[in-house]
């Protein structure tokens, strides 16, 4: 199965998850939160998974946009001597104990007060997204004289890890 049928799955998954949380009249924040956490990293995952597989954007870009003469609200700093910096990286993993990585995900996110955030960690690739939404290294860092610009993770399955690629 391709890349993008795996993340559609996923993505699909999410949505559910979306949808069962907030057909209630008065769903938990942190039951809301996370289901929209969900969405918006199997969105970004999908949307990535079809850029990667033949070069084309995704269908969430411009969903909510209005008149395209409005001037964006802008977002970054007006200080002159504000330096910016940005970090890219890939780590690849391989998952030689699902259970055991399903039970780590679960005791961190038990850790960070999110207990019920991540409803099904039988799926390592939505284990770590959830993760990786939740306990990202950027909110570690803010605040100590930084401020957050913003981010934009994957996390999912991919064809090879990069140590296969160069081999």
């Amino acid at each position: 199965m391709s890349g993008v049928q795996d993340s559609v799955g996923l993505l699909i998954k999410a949505l559910e998850r979306h949808a069962s949380v907030m057909a209630g009249t008065d769903p938990a924040p942190v039951d809301a939160v996370a289901a929209e956490e969900a969405v918006r990293a199997a969105a970004r995952a999908y949307a990535m998974a079809v850029m990667e597989h033949n070069g084309w954007g995704h269908p969430f870009n411009d969903l909510f946009a209005t008149d395209e003469s409005e001037e964006p609200e802008e977002t970054e700093p007006t200080a002159a001597d504000v330096v910016r910096l940005s970090v890219e990286g890939r780590w690849d993993f391989y998952v030689e104990d699902p259970a055991a990585w399903s039970s780590f995900v679960e005791a961190r996110m038990a850790e960070l007060g999110l207990p019920d955030c991540a409803p099904d960690l039988t799926d390592p690739a939505y284990a770590l997204g959830q993760l990786v939404a939740h306990d990202d290294f950027s909110r570690r860092l803010t605040g100590h004289g930084l401020r957050d610009g913003g981010s934009d993770v994957f996390s999912g399955r991919i064809e090879q890890t990069l140590a296969e690629e160069s081999e």
